[in-house]
């Protein structure tokens, strides 16, 4: 029997794309399959962390290595970049590599990553030339986005009289942690990208154009979407409740996976990046005046491969890839070298980054183990 993989190729035939609302300012590229991630354009100097089993580390300096400076001193101040780190390193920037990497290392414990995220510390992103002396943090996920499905998931429940609420407590609590990391597709996205495809037919109705609204559109109306997706919001249990269900399950497999994922919801709650002032807001504005499409999502959460969800979801991402547009990262932070207090609330905050990755990433690899169990795509 086939095994499901888990890719958005895979989850059903690509209707006809829609235009974003944004255009690319750019000359488009070809492109009509899931690429590698996009690169920011190497400067001058180039120093490339070795690929870890985790989140990748690249830290571009063009403007020489003065830069690195403040943030390697933070670190010895917080005893994060110690002899080992300095001893090994033949620059600041080298040194600052190793301590950081370290700290991803450590964090992510030997986890394997889904996402491919990719961590940069530069002083340019894509097409950006005007010095500022401004850093960028530059947090970014995999052109290929994953896929959970819940429908496994909800058959383990059966006969669990919490079963609706522990359903839509694990959608809200996997899509609500996925948010802290990156752009999650769900529900609420569907129905955006409903309504606009929507408006766009029936303007084209109007002037005349033979459009197919009810078949190609009203087909893939998320008020279709299972209740317990669709009313999440109002389903969800409080901590107390959600301990009281999540015991009531019997599968032990499920119940652990159910603790896992209010865990982490929890925890990423808790993650705090720090806010910029207007002076380097302005200068990100600027800096990434070329990516004008929208992220990459890096999840997709839905009942089941058919459902609305996936058919907007499948239908985004292709327009994403078709447009030739750059996209932006899902997490950007540009500040001043000498602003080493931001630096340090990005270090900070950087622990419940990964192990929200981890979180994440265990999730796909057991929302995979379960569907492939189910031999779905044999009936």
């Amino acid at each position: 029997m086939p095994v499901i993989k888990n890719r958005l190729r895979d989850l059903r035939r690509r209707p006809e794309c829609i235009p974003l609302r944004r255009k690319s300012r750019r000359t488009p590229q070809a492109g009509c399959k899931l690429d590698t991630s996009t690169r920011l354009i190497a400067p001058p100097h180039t120093l490339t962390l070795p690929a870890l089993e985790g989140v990748k580390d690249r830290f571009e300096f063009s403007l020489g290595c003065d830069a690195a400076l403040p943030l390697a001193r933070a670190l010895i101040t917080r005893g994060l970049l110690r002899n080992e780190h300095l001893q090994a390193a033949t620059s600041p920037v080298g040194a600052l590599e190793a301590a950081l990497a370290k700290m991803v290392d450590d964090t992510f414990a030997g986890a394997r990553d889904e996402f491919d995220i990719d961590l940069c510390i530069s002083d340019r992103l894509e097409d950006y030339r005007k010095p500022e002396d401004v850093l960028f943090f530059v947090w970014n996920n995999s052109t290929d986005p994953q896929y959970i499905p819940l429908r496994p998931v909800f058959e383990r429940l059966e006969g669990n009289p919490h079963r609706e609420r522990l359903m839509a407590s694990l959608y809200q609590w996997i899509y609500g942690a996925a948010s802290r990391v990156f752009d999650p597709f769900g529900f609420d996205e569907a129905k955006n990208v409903y309504v606009w495809r929507k408006e766009c037919y029936a303007e084209a109705r109007e002037n005349g154009e033979d459009v197919d609204l009810e078949g190609e559109v009203e087909a893939s109306d998320p008020a279709k979407v299972v209740k317990y997706i669709r009313d999440a919001e109002q389903l969800i249990l409080n901590s107390q409740k959600a301990a009281t269900a999540i015991d009531s399950i019997t599968d032990k497999d499920v119940r652990a996976a159910f603790a896992k994922a209010h865990t982490m919801y929890v925890a990423s709650c808790k993650i705090k990046l720090p806010a910029m002032s207007e002076d380097c807001r302005r200068i990100l504005d600027d800096a990434a005046y070329y990516m004008d499409a929208y992220p990459v999502p890096g999840l997709g959460i839905s009942h089941w491969r058919d459902d609305p969800i996936v058919a907007w979801f499948d239908e985004f991402c292709q327009e994403q890839f078709e447009s030739g547009s750059t996209c932006r990262a899902p997490i950007i932070l540009c500040f001043r070298p000498k602003d080493t207090k931001f630096f340090l609330q990005i270090v900070e905050a950087l622990p419940g980054l990964v192990r929200t990755i981890a979180g994440l990433s265990e999730w796909v690899r057991f929302a995979l183990e379960l569907e492939n169990a189910c031999n779905y795509g044999d009936r």
